[in-house]
């Protein structure tokens, strides 16, 4: 008896590990969210406008770029975008090339990679798919980069064009006429690019004489082109800051925690026409490295919407004022010797006393040193109170 019940106790320890085993997951799967977060960059209204952050210059793998049309709508939307260009070279299509050369290698097959013509038109329509299939409530602006040599012509952006193929022409006088013809804009790229001068050449002197020029990048990347806000507020030309991105912007970007380059377009709502008449109306701020550049008004009016100012005591020496930031841009005051750090959402308390020689009480002007207007200069701007 004593037997039988172990013989039994036996099978029903087998039958159970058996039952056990096969009830196991051989495979499991890690909790994880399903999209990865956009980074969202909270800015004010300035003005009744919309601050609207755009890149008006990436390449992709069809030129010389290391990321493809569908991979830079979702990088522009991550890093919290609203406006982004695909402006790949008309000249240059390294990365078709490596294709073709890899396919070459595989199956002997000669392939002439002159002869493979890249249209603008089918990389521009590829972004759009995605960002259809994404559903992101994003600007796509069609668009090509004309790349001369640097040292005489240089590299020049067309933008909102309608046929980005047909803006193309051996002359680039004559493909800046071609983009007009369309409706589209001029933006002369990098100025000082292996120039290490912002001087106009001949062929620019020509071509911004003729009015084909409508804006300049007074920040490509991280570099910044301080002469080149002189030449836009003295010739009426539109500041651009754009990350001309060949690779991740996280490479660039990420690892210093800051947000990638980009322009703040001031409109009155996400279309192209009313973003298009922005730019034209040069209602642009540069936003790069935590720093602002542009036109003293346009300037002026940001820090006024991001700030409250209030004023929470008076006494006889002096007045307490309450600073309070209300967008995600640190602001970097100056006050004589003393430099206050404005961080995003955050306040801060700052005593001012009386002027020496009339008796009155100072008012809340301050430099701000991460803004810059007019070459190497920082505003002065008196913030308005309890708005």
């Amino acid at each position: 008896m004593k037997r039988m019940i172990m013989t039994l106790a036996f099978v029903a320890l087998y039958v159970f590990t058996t039952s056990a085993q096969k009830t196991i997951p051989q495979v499991t799967t890690f909790a994880r969210t399903t999209k990865a977060n956009r980074t969202e960059i909270i800015l004010p209204q300035v003005k009744g406008y919309t601050c609207y952050k755009g890149d008006f210059h990436v390449h992709t793998t069809y030129s010389d770029g290391k990321v493809n049309p569908a991979g830079r709508v979702m990088e522009a939307w991550l890093d919290g975008l609203d406006i982004v260009a695909i402006t790949d070279h008309y000249e240059h299509h390294s990365g078709v090339k490596n294709v073709i050369k890899a396919i070459t290698m595989k199956d002997s097959t000669v392939i002439n990679y002159r002869m493979a013509k890249v249209s603008h038109n089918k990389i521009h329509e590829e972004a759009v798919a995605q960002l259809e299939k994404e559903g992101f409530p994003m600007l796509l602006v069609k668009g090509g980069e004309i790349t001369r040599k640097a040292e005489t012509i240089g590299h020049f952006n067309m933008l909102f064009l309608q046929d980005i193929d047909a803006a193309f022409d051996a002359d680039p006088a004559e493909a800046f006429r071609k983009a007009k013809a369309q409706g589209g804009i001029v933006i002369h790229n990098h100025p000082a690019y292996r120039r290490k001068t912002c001087d106009k050449t001949e062929f620019h002197q020509q071509v911004y004489a003729e009015g084909l020029v409508d804006g300049v990048e007074v920040v490509n990347g991280t570099g910044f082109y301080p002469p080149i806000v002189r030449r836009c507020i003295d010739e009426g030309l539109t500041m651009f800051a754009n990350t001309d991105e060949h690779y991740l912007t996280e490479r660039r970007y990420g690892a210093v925690d800051r947000f990638r380059t980009m322009t703040l377009v001031l409109a009155n709502e996400l279309t192209e026409a009313s973003i298009k008449e922005a730019i034209l109306d040069r209602r642009t701020i540069a936003f790069a490295g935590g720093a602002l550049i542009g036109e003293q008004m346009w300037l002026s009016e940001f820090l006024n919407a991001a700030v409250d100012c209030r004023l929470v005591k008076t006494a006889e020496d002096g007045r307490t004022f309450r600073l309070t930031n209300n967008s995600s841009v640190a602001m970097t005051l100056r006050l004589g010797h003393r430099i206050y750090l404005l961080e995003p959402f955050k306040s801060l308390l700052i005593d001012l006393g009386k002027n020496k020689e009339s008796g009155e009480y100072l008012p809340p002007i301050f430099e701000v040193e991460n803004m810059w207007h007019i070459d190497y200069q920082h505003p002065k701007i008196e913030l308005a109170l309890d708005k």
